[in-house]
C-alpha cells in the first residue's frame, strides 16, 4: 500500500473510532445502565479523579498503547494464528471487555474491541488500532471535560441525531475503507 493510501486508511479508521466512541457513549448514556452499576461508578470516580492533563496522558495515550499491544498485538495476534479471523476478533474483544471489570465498560470495550481488531486485521498494523483507540479515549475525555455529553443530552432529538450521524459516518467510512483495501490504495 502506498504511503498516501496508508495515510488515508489510517485517517478513516481514526474517524471511525471517534464516531463509534461517541455513538456508543450516547447509547450507553441513553440506556442509563451506568446508574445501576456500582462497579462502573467506582471506576469512573478513579478515572476522572486525576487532573485533565493527567487523564489525557494516562487514559488518552499511555493506556491505549499498552492495551493495544496486549489485546491486539498479543492476544488477537496469537489467536489469529490458530483460529479464523471472526473468532479471534470475538474472543479478543470479549477479553478486552472483561478486563475492564464492570458491565458498562464491558459493553463499550467489547464493541470497541471488535472494531479495533478489525482495524488491526485489515491494515496488518498495530498503529491503526493504537491511533484509533487513542482518538476514541481522548475525544471521550475532552467531551466529558467540556460537558459536550451534557449539551448533547439536553435535547432527545440532538442525542438521536448525533448518534445516528455517528452510525452513518462509521458505516460509510467502513465501506470506503473496504473499497480502498480491495483496490490496495
Amino acid at each position: 500500500m502506498q504511503k498516501l493510501g496508508k495515510l488515508k486508511v489510517y485517517v478513516a479508521i481514526v474517524l471511525m473510532g471517534v464516531a463509534l466512541g461517541i455513538g456508543l457513549n450516547n447509547l450507553i448514556l441513553l440506556s442509563n445502565i451506568a446508574k445501576y452499576s456500582k462497579a462502573y461508578q467506582e471506576a469512573a470516580e478513579i478515572l476522572y479523579s486525576p487532573s485533565f492533563s493527567q487523564q489525557i496522558l494516562l487514559y488518552g495515550i499511555l493506556i491505549p498503547i499498552v492495551e493495544e499491544v496486549i489485546f491486539r498485538g498479543a492476544i488477537f495476534n496469537i489467536l489469529r494464528r490458530w483460529i479464523p479471523f471472526v473468532w479471534a476478533m470475538l474472543i479478543s474483544a470479549v477479553a478486552f471487555g472483561v478486563f475492564h471489570g464492570n458491565l458498562v465498560q464491558f459493553i463499550y470495550a467489547s464493541l470497541c474491541g471488535l472494531f479495533l481488531a478489525y482495524a488491526y486485521e485489515k491494515t496488518k498494523s498495530i498503529f491503526a488500532s493504537i491511533f484509533s483507540h487513542i482518538a476514541m479515549n481522548i475525544v471521550a475525555y475532552v467531551m466529558t471535560e467540556y460537558e459536550a455529553f451534557t449539551w448533547i443530552f439536553h435535547d432527545i432529538w440532538r442525542v438521536l441525531g448525533i448518534t445516528i450521524c455517528c452510525g452513518i459516518l462509521f458505516v460509510t467510512l467502513l465501506l470506503i475503507v473496504r473499497k480502498w483495501m480491495l483496490q490496495k490504495c
